[in-house]
């Protein structure tokens, strides 16, 4: 498969056939992801791969993650977001919880963190937090071409769910990943295609394109 058609395939999915990734694929995928460029060249990434399902329950629980039953207050939450925002939110979040625990496979991805992080003074604070993203993409690439498909679950506050992982204190949990076959054609919703409203010459030249009315939280 070439570039351009494993863009193209990617998706996100969040409902599974039960059948299991091949360990193959697994390594494959975490192998692309090391391809990817690294903060100062050292890869502090870690995928750990949870598969008992008490693990993944007690993972859930601490990481707060919502089963989003009161339909009301999540339309409440996402009311401010473009039409097109809104309805992915809508659809997904019911099923985040369930797609977690019941995944054929559950990466958790982390990495290590700068030292200001959490309080950044400068994008370059990021570094290390952009840096596992891209590896993340790397990996999503990856899978796609072997018709593996997930959907990323970044989490709330971590500090529950760290010492389930032995994650030591200067290490952060990037995203969950849950990931495997899907149990029905993937959907995919258009992406843009124009790069002209994106690319700009000189000086950034506003966006014109629908988006949410103040900065998300």
């Amino acid at each position: 498969m070439e570039l351009w058609e494993a863009l193209a395939a990617r998706a996100t999915v969040r409902s599974f056939d039960p059948r299991p990734v091949p360990d193959a694929v697994v390594e494959r995928a975490v192998r692309a992801a090391l391809h990817a460029p690294a903060y100062n060249h050292l890869w502090e990434w870690g995928f750990v791969r949870v598969s008992d399902p008490a693990a993944r329950l007690r993972l859930v629980e601490a990481l707060g993650i919502q089963d989003w039953t009161d339909r009301a207050n999540l339309r409440r939450t996402f009311d401010p977001l473009p039409e097109e925002a809104r309805k992915v939110y809508l659809a997904a979040c019911p099923v985040q919880r369930r797609m977690v625990l019941s995944a054929p496979e559950l990466l958790v991805v982390v990495y290590r963190t700068k030292l200001h992080e959490s309080k950044p003074s400068s994008p370059a604070d990021l570094n290390a937090h952009a840096a596992i993203w891209m590896g993340i993409a790397f990996l999503l690439l990856a899978l796609a071409e072997q018709g593996v498909y997930g959907c990323t679950a970044p989490p709330g506050p971590t500090a529950a769910a760290r010492p389930l992982l032995d994650l030591p204190l200067d290490w952060e949990i990037a995203t969950l990943l849950p990931i495997g076959y899907p149990s029905s054609r993937p959907r995919r919703r258009p992406h843009p295609t124009d790069p002209a409203p994106f690319l700009h010459q000189g000086v950034f030249g506003g966006f014109d394109l629908p988006t949410t009315p103040k900065q998300m939280e």
